[in-house]
């Protein structure tokens, strides 16, 4: 069919194009039916990378498929089965059109890895307030931790004290020791680390070492 029967084609028949459908996947359904015949099935717009749903073609004892965000389907139906499993919340946005690939298909130039470009924006620009904060620790001749692991952790510090009379040295574990360790402080250095987000331990050559620390 060449540009001109597609023509002819629009103006005989009054094509509609794509119909979009919206489900709220808050709301637990299973197997709902939706009389709708088309060849051609799209999920538009989803609230996170995370939120799909389980579609059946044709009839509700067909096997079950997840779609999610970015992802369909080119092929003839006349109802679909969607299920929208529990703990999911917001709105999903789906195209269905009966005209592909002859007349009708989808242009959409947005990549699956914009999902996880905000992660890296949070990663780069920092938090507004820190993780955590508190007063300085006392560091003696037995480890102990400076900062508990923390997985929403982007970065940290750890200082010695400036008046210190002895050496802090900074490990992974409690197995830190003046002969194993990542970082030495003598007094009023500091050890910053990003994208570490394990405990960090310390022990100090002498009693009575203070190391400020934050993390954010």
């Amino acid at each position: 069919m060449d540009f001109r029967d597609q023509l002819r084609e629009v103006q005989t028949r009054g094509l509609q194009g794509a119909q979009e459908i919206v489900i709220d996947l808050a709301v637990r359904s299973v197997d709902q039916c939706y009389n709708l015949a088309g060849n051609f099935f799209y999920i538009k717009d989803v609230p996170d990378a995370n939120s799909y749903i389980e579609v059946r073609v044709n009839g509700s004892d067909r096997p079950a498929v997840e779609w999610t965000k970015q992802t369909g389907f080119i092929g003839p139906f006349n109802r679909l089965y969607i299920t929208t499993p529990a703990g999911q919340a917001g709105l999903m946005r789906v195209l269905i059109a009966a005209e592909s690939p002859q007349l009708f298909d989808i242009i959409d130039n947005r990549s699956a890895i914009n999902e996880g470009m905000q992660g890296v924006l949070d990663e780069l620009r920092g938090d507004v307030v820190p993780e955590n904060l508190g007063t300085e620790k006392t560091v003696g001749l037995t480890a102990v931790a400076v900062l508990a692991a923390n997985a929403d952790r982007k970065g940290c510090i750890c200082q010695a004290k400036s008046n210190n009379t002895g050496i802090v040295y900074l490990g992974f574990d409690d197995t830190v020791t003046s002969s194993k360790w990542v970082a030495e402080l003598q007094a009023g250095q500091a050890y910053c680390v990003d994208d570490y987000r394990g405990a960090i331990y310390a022990i100090g050559s002498a009693a009575d070492q203070l190391v400020g620390w934050g993390e954010w």
